[in-house]
């Protein structure tokens, strides 16, 4: 009679092989993978920048101005004369939010589908006195996948504390990733130096910022809102530098403003602790232009190029820089 025959089984070397195959197939399909995940984030990224550039557009349309930077002109009377007057020197400690919500990120909130949050704001109360639920509601525009989800280290840890006037709660305000552009002298002021604000969000009153027609050097040729550098150690946080607070807090301007140009060239890496404009993406920042054109700047741009993007009305010719 004849003996059933035996199955061979694996040897071990013979497992270690269909292993280490394994492992290289893995490696080769990783950078791919990555590369398709990277691609659709940068592609939302681009999609909110264009969203907030219609908001921005449909808040001009309706009130004849960009939105500011930040308002802080009440009840501070008399503040935002000194702020936009050259030779004072400030800020001189004196400063102050005014009532409700008042940064440029929080003034397009009811163009991008956020008006219950919009009026959950009490304008007749500053921000720290404003409800912490409220506060810490994030806007899901205002996040590029790329450095996080809006529910991943969404709340910050510093900045203006808001003591809620019910619940008498102290904490901090809800994040995003994107900066308005105050132009080449890092200020939405003039400066210690005398020298004056030239980005297209700047210190307004009553809602009122940059018109327009004082945009010469035209629309399509400024920078209105891009990218913030914010390196890996400083997420959630605003001390040491201001990179990463709340985007509704008009106190610091830092936490939602940029300055771009020779002084804050394009960050280089997402280690990068300067207060300029920056992103997680590979090797480009992205930005919206105040004509509502979205553009993807390689962080080796030119300064000189950056500055001439930054600022409104300087008169220069700006050369190819895509």
């Amino acid at each position: 009679m004849s003996r059933p025959s035996r199955r061979r089984a694996f040897t071990l070397v013979e497992l270690l092989v269909v292993i280490a195959i394994i492992a290289i197939l893995i490696a080769l399909l990783m950078p791919a993978v990555q590369r398709v995940r990277e691609a659709a984030n940068r592609t939302t990224c681009i999609n909110n920048l264009k969203q907030i550039g219609l908001a921005c557009a449909n808040y001009a349309t309706e009130r004849g101005t960009f939105p500011t930077s930040r308002d802080i002109s009440v009840p501070y009377p008399g503040e935002i004369t000194e702020l936009k007057t050259p030779n004072v020197t400030e800020p001189d400690n004196d400063e102050g939010p005014a009532n409700g919500l008042d940064t440029w990120s929080g003034e397009i909130l009811p163009y991008l589908e956020q008006v219950n949050l919009y009026n959950g704001f009490d304008q007749t109360q500053p921000y720290s006195s404003q409800s912490l639920q409220i506060v810490q509601t994030s806007c899901p525009t205002y996040f590029c996948p790329s450095r996080r989800t809006m529910g991943v280290a969404g709340v910050a840890t510093g900045g203006s504390a808001v003591t809620d006037p019910v619940t008498g709660q102290r904490g901090y305000g809800a994040l995003g990733d994107y900066a308005g552009s105050i132009g080449t002298t890092g200020d939405d002021y003039y400066n210690g130096n005398g020298v004056p604000p030239n980005g297209a969000l700047q210190l307004g009153e009553g809602g009122k910022g940059v018109r327009l027609k004082t945009i010469t050097d035209g629309l399509s040729n400024t920078i209105l809102v891009g990218e913030k550098a914010v390196a890996v150690k400083n997420l959630t946080k605003a001390s040491p530098v201001p990179q990463d607070c709340s985007i509704y807090d008009a106190a610091f301007y830092l936490c939602h403003c940029r300055g771009g140009g020779l002084s804050y060239p394009l960050a280089q890496s997402i280690n990068d602790t300067n207060l300029v404009f920056g992103s997680w993406h590979t090797g480009v920042v992205n930005f919206v232009f105040c004509d509502g054109s979205v553009h993807s700047l390689s962080i080796g741009t030119d300064p000189q190029t950056l500055d001439y993007l930054a600022h409104i009305n300087d008169g220069n010719v700006i050369p190819p820089y895509e």
